[in-house]
């Protein structure tokens, strides 16, 4: 299809396209309203932005991800100055310490040693109960042989 065709097809909307104009109109728009009202509802301190996100969210609909992402892209646009995210989990290099390494290995040897003995104590349990099983079934025996 040649451009003039397809800037006939899109004017049309045969493709399910937006007529050219109202793509810029609209592009923007929705991120910088978000932008205008999470800086109302923070100022002065009167709430985090993580709860102006998801009020925001509550009332439009719309994801409080997608509230955030709107509010920085207008933010990172407009140059104001963003604090660094923070890290979950563990620290950069936290797992490369001998004396972790050490400290989980005797952890984990011990909890080992633990299971071990819960083992050979569930063994002896079992060892007891089957020979009351045993135990109660010539008893049975018995009973029915005498009835």
């Amino acid at each position: 299809m040649s451009d003039d065709a397809g800037t006939a097809a899109m004017a049309a909307g045969t493709d399910g396209a937006r007529a050219p104009g109202a793509d810029t109109a609209q592009r923007g728009g929705i991120a910088e309203a978000i932008f205008a009202e999470v800086e109302q509802m923070t100022s002065g301190g009167k709430m985090s932005k993580s709860d102006a996100f998801e009020d925001i969210s509550k009332r439009t609909g719309r994801r409080a991800g997608t509230v955030a992402a709107n509010y920085y892209r207008i933010a990172r646009k407009r140059g104001a100055p963003l604090e660094p995210r923070t890290r979950r989990g563990r620290p950069r290099g936290s797992a490369g310490g001998t004396g972790d390494v050490e400290a989980v290995v005797a952890k984990l040897d011990e909890a080992v040693k633990d299971l071990a003995r819960l083992v050979r104590r569930q063994e002896a349990e079992l060892a007891t109960l089957r020979a009351e099983a045993a135990q109660f079934a010539e008893l049975k025996r018995l009973i029915a042989k005498n009835s």
